[in-house]
């Protein structure tokens, strides 16, 4: 007799393929967390859950499946991609700004804390998985539209240090935003 079973296993990516053959030796992943596992474990290591009730409950593997696209389409519904353009219109003119404040004022030094943030906040913006809807938005230009407005005003003021300070705060206010 071979040594197969039939188990419900995630894909490299965390999505739930559809069933598959398991093969003694292969490590296993909870679907209740995703943690991965030794081929022959009952429970997960990490949350406890019955991997053998994931082998028998094949049954359920239908409304797994179903109840991950809806969150999907749940998700892609809630973006809105005029707010998404929009913010990032308002993003990239309020570093011109920024970045021409740090030229005309001669502290072009201060444009490597404007690039930098920049580069973070797009890679915390790409990086999350809640989509821009219009009210993430808003927020996000009133932030950028403030911190350009400090910016330059620290600029004029010859506290080219201080933006650096502020482009920080702006980093970690992205990231806040990002996983609420």
């Amino acid at each position: 007799m071979s040594d197969r079973k039939w188990r419900v296993q995630l894909s490299d990516d965390g999505e739930l393929p559809e069933l598959i053959e398991h093969e003694a030796g292969e490590p296993l992943y909870c679907t209740q967390c995703g943690a991965l596992n030794p081929s022959q474990a009952r429970f997960c290591h990490k949350c406890g859950y019955s991997l053998e009730e994931q082998a028998a409950d094949v049954a359920g593997l239908p409304a797994l499946v179903q109840a991950k696209r809806k969150k999907a389409k749940s998700a892609e519904r809630r973006h809105n991609a005029f707010a998404s353009t929009l913010l990032q219109i308002v993003s990239m003119a309020s570093l011109i700004g920024l970045g021409a404040a740090a030229l005309v004022t001669n502290q072009s030094a201060a444009l490597i804390s404007v690039m930098l943030a920049w580069f973070l906040t797009e890679v915390v913006r790409q990086s999350s998985d809640k989509g821009v809807t219009v009210e993430r938005a808003l927020v996000g230009i009133f932030t950028v539209l403030l911190v350009t407005g400090l910016g330059v005003t620290a600029l004029v003021m010859g506290q080219g240090s201080a933006l650096i300070f502020l482009m920080i705060g702006w980093f970690l206010v992205e990231i806040v935003r990002a996983n609420s």
